[in-house]
């Protein structure tokens, strides 16, 4: 059975700037209530990017990657006798067929167990998800979503 013009569902685009403009308010919140450090936050994510996702469960998505990124900053370096900076960057990179958000924080090195709890969320909107230490100290996370998508609708 083909799917008709009815059976398919356009998901809305979604500004991931103004998503991340309007969850990190949310996210320091969160951090305030549990004790977490705030840390120095850079939204380098242009404004002509939009990704063509549910934009629940790309929230949900983004929310977890900022907290686990404010967690992680906040952890002490033990290689340094430096104070130690609590820094957040967030950028983005546009290819032909995807948008890659990059989480990047100034926290040590840390295993990618704390982020395969998002793996279904970012599963579910077609995106993967890779965890690499940077160079400079910390890790980066980077979240690679579909520009466009077309959902069924249930019959």
């Amino acid at each position: 059975m083909t799917p008709t013009d009815h059976d398919l569902l356009i998901l809305p685009m979604v500004p991931p700037r103004g998503l991340l403009e309007a969850i990190l308010a949310e996210v320091r919140a969160v951090c305030a209530d549990r004790g977490i450090a705030d840390c120095h936050v850079t939204l380098d994510v242009a404004d002509r990017h939009v990704l063509q996702v549910d934009p629940a469960t790309v929230r949900d998505i983004l929310a977890g990657l900022l907290l686990r990124a404010f967690e992680n900053a906040s952890r002490p370096v033990a290689s340094s006798d430096a104070p130690h900076v609590r820094e957040i960057v967030v950028t983005s990179v546009e290819h032909a067929d995807a948008i890659e958000l990059e989480v990047a924080d100034s926290g040590p090195p840390s295993d990618r167990a704390s982020d395969d709890a998002l793996a279904p969320l970012v599963a579910a909107v077609g995106g993967g998800l890779s965890v690499a230490a940077c160079p400079e100290g910390g890790r980066a996370v980077t979240l690679r979503l579909p520009h466009r998508r077309l959902r069924r609708r249930a019959a």
